[in-house]
């Protein structure tokens, strides 16, 4: 193999080793954070205002400000790489989220020392069990839904870049994204807080609750999927550029041989 050869090899090893960094670092970040809920309106707008319940404002888990980003990372993983490194990504990510649970778990089980004024052990302590302590049926049914979604992402996205003959990226991008990011909003959420809790003998959220929080959950989802098309388009070019046009079009082509000529 020639020095050259050698050379665009290792720029692709390079590649595959950031995606994946940052995708299974986006996904644990989005698990880490989904203990917390947050209030918010779309410019002033909430439930009761477009007809998708009687709040005035959208409550939803923290995680979805991180969580998205991963289905990017999953839709230029499937553009260079194809479905088989995907998929070894999405086993990756939920691997490593498994393995960091008992180390959650250790952390937040030892106790806490304050240096802040005014917030004593017990305070940090606390705060610190509330902000981590995220319940068993919550971490197995984003790992579920979050294998489920990914599976339908890759399929649709390879089905759309197949009939469009690998053009507009937006399309098969947003396209797998929106559809993927309903079935993982809808799974999480109700195996979360209603299928399991009813398995296990615990109060389930009522079927009209868990409908709130899955539409307001997909709502920003949506937008941030539509709004992600620039950054989309950006680290194609990045990569692009990083790889040369002549050997990420090679990639792209030996990702997607079934691609029409």
């Amino acid at each position: 193999m020639s020095e050259q050869a050698k050379r665009l090899v290792a720029r692709e090893q390079v590649l595959a080793y950031v995606l994946c960094a940052l995708f299974v670092g986006f996904f644990v970040a989005a698990e880490v954070l989904g203990g917390k809920l947050f209030r918010f309106t779309l410019f002033g707008l909430g439930p009761d205002d477009i007809g998708l319940g009687d709040g005035a404002e959208f409550a939803a888990t923290a995680g979805i400000l991180a969580f998205p980003l991963t289905f990017v990372m999953t839709d230029i993983v499937n553009e260079y790489f194809g479905r088989p490194i995907v998929k070894l990504f999405t086993w990756i990510a939920i691997a490593v989220n498994l393995l960091l649970q008992p180390v959650i778990r250790a952390a937040i089980a030892v106790p806490a020392i304050s240096f802040t004024p005014g917030i004593s052990d017990d305070e940090m302590q606390r705060g610190f069990q509330i902000a981590l302590g995220q319940t068993t049926s919550i971490v197995f049914a984003s790992l579920i839904a979050f294998a489920l979604a990914q599976w339908l992402d890759v399929q649709v996205f390879t089905w759309l870049r197949r009939i469009t003959g690998g053009k507009w990226l937006w399309l098969r991008a947003q396209g797998s994204t929106i559809v993927s990011q309903m079935i993982d909003t809808i799974a999480v959420i109700y195996l979360a807080f209603v299928v399991i809790p009813m398995l296990t003998g615990n109060q389930p959220w009522s079927m009209a609750d868990a409908f709130q929080v899955s539409v307001t959950n997909y709502v920003y989802k949506f937008l941030i999927a539509v709004g992600s098309t620039p950054a989309l388009y950006l680290v194609h070019a990045a990569v692009d550029r990083y790889l040369g046009k002549a050997t990420a079009e090679a990639l792209v082509h030996h990702a997607h041989p079934s691609d029409p000529e």
